[in-house]
């Protein structure tokens, strides 16, 4: 009978213990980790989390630097509701909006193009990359002022080119031209970084699914359109993520080229936000657009966090 009661209640497996003990390593080695960077997050936290809590402060108050004591004259949702109510406001999201779309959607085009040609196995590869990498690691500040003197009507490498094909000089940063000039500007320094992006996920394909494809008679579009596109979606689609949250906050290259000018068609919220607090000298209203532009940047954002989580777990 005891031989049947053991034969009924087998031991306990230990199948599971190798699991068991990576997942204890996994857990020691994230509290680790922690700990590491704890350092860090504390650093980041008086850094950034201070003064972005005293902006939230100053966001409720009619603080003007030329008004004194102003900044303890309460505010309430004042500076909030004037701000959204700004037609100005509005045309900086709007002149927001279009720049970054339309820089975006030009350079992940050109970066593609630039990262299937140099994917290619060709004589002086390695250099057409590095001269590639150029303008992404030139500062934005020099990169404004060198575009000014190419966009210069009077004596301007562009016009020059223009006049000496018998062609009409073009005044590129007037009223009709100048967004566009800004976006110029934009797609020739991220290119290279749509390219880069794009160049890592060209070279993670099995090359044995590509050759596969080829013996199968698929032609060039086709093996673009079925094998190569669908591998290299997720990588445009967060470079392009990456790309919008930076766009949204461009200032010094367009400051330096434009000013915001001429009139309000190239002023971006980032340009918006410093003319109200070193113009007009408002830093409430400067503190509630601050913070509108955070929560933008946030919900921007959000789905890129989304992916990337949900990518990391699938890889777990």
């Amino acid at each position: 009978m005891s031989s049947g009661i053991l034969k009924s209640h087998p031991a306990p497996s230990l199948a599971s213990a190798p699991f068991l003990r990576a997942r204890r390593r996994r857990a020691q080695q994230q509290r680790q980790a922690f700990w590491f960077i704890l350092p860090a997050l504390i650093v980041l936290l008086f850094v950034y989390a201070g003064p972005m809590l005293y902006a939230l402060q100053a966001s409720f108050t009619h603080w003007v630097l030329t008004d004194i004591g102003s900044e303890n004259d309460p505010a309430g949702l004042s500076n909030y509701t004037d701000v959204l109510q700004s037609r100005d406001f509005w045309s900086a999201v709007r002149v927001t909006v279009t720049y970054a779309l339309s820089s975006i959607a030009c350079g992940l085009t050109l970066g593609t193009a630039f990262a299937l040609l140099l994917n290619l196995d060709f004589f002086w590869r390695s250099f057409f990359r590095s001269v590639m990498m150029i303008p992404m690691v030139i500062t934005p500040a020099v990169i404004g002022i060198f575009w000014k003197l190419l966009y210069e009507q009077e004596g301007g490498v562009f016009n020059y080119f223009l006049t000496s094909l018998g062609l009409p000089p073009v005044a590129w940063l007037d009223l009709d031209h100048s967004l566009l000039s800004i976006i110029i500007m934009d797609v020739w320094q991220t290119t290279p970084f749509f390219m880069l992006v794009i160049l890592a996920g060209l070279q993670a394909i099995d090359e044995n699914e590509i050759d596969a494809a080829r013996v199968d008679g698929a032609s060039g579009f086709q093996l673009f359109r079925y094998i190569l596109l669908p591998h290299l979606l997720p990588y445009m689609l967060i470079a392009a993520a990456f790309r919008s949250i930076a766009a949204m906050g461009d200032f010094d290259k367009i400051w330096l080229l434009t000013a915001g000018g001429p009139g309000d068609r190239t002023t971006t919220i980032t340009i918006f936000t410093y003319k109200t607090g070193f113009f007009a000298f408002d830093i409430g209203r400067t503190a509630a657009i601050a913070w509108i532009f955070v929560v933008i940047m946030l919900v921007i954002s959000a789905p890129l966090m989304r992916h990337l989580f949900k990518t990391s777990i699938a890889e777990r």
